[in-house]
């Protein structure tokens, strides 16, 4: 099962993820985001970089790990491949190599939920990408 999927939303772009934690959620995120970024171009796991995850709840927490990964993106050209045990690896963007499928400018608090999933025992979390 894809730890992700994307659903309908008003004007911007919805994502349901699942997974059995909120490591694994991150994971789910990271991947969501890289597919918004640049579809399905391959990207290399070369180079980690640090993003706290904090905040008071998990929503919080996975909503700034995802808005760091996308300013890693907007300010260094960081293209990230999946999340890491301190932040998010991944490479720098080669024109070569990626194509740049849409602009993201934000990851939104709004409608951002984080639940035990009944079905799988794990976590299911909603998130909005401003686009």
């Amino acid at each position: 099962m894809t730890p992700y999927r994307f659903v309908p939303h008003t004007a911007d772009i919805a994502v349901e993820l699942v997974a059995p934690d909120e490591a694994g959620l991150r994971a789910a995120g990271i991947d969501a985001l890289r597919e918004l970024l640049v579809g399905s171009s391959a990207v290399r796991a070369q180079q980690e970089r640090p993003i706290e995850s904090r905040g008071k709840d998990a929503g919080e927490r996975l909503v700034r790990f995802l808005a760091g990964a996308l300013y890693l993106y907007d300010a260094e050209r960081f293209v990230p491949a999946r999340a890491g045990p301190a932040g998010v690896l991944g490479e720098q963007f080669d024109p070569t190599r990626h194509t740049a499928a849409r602009e993201v400018k934000a990851v939104t608090h709004h409608d951002a939920t984080v639940q035990r999933d009944d079905q799988g025992g794990g976590l299911r979390a909603t998130l909005v990408f401003d686009v």
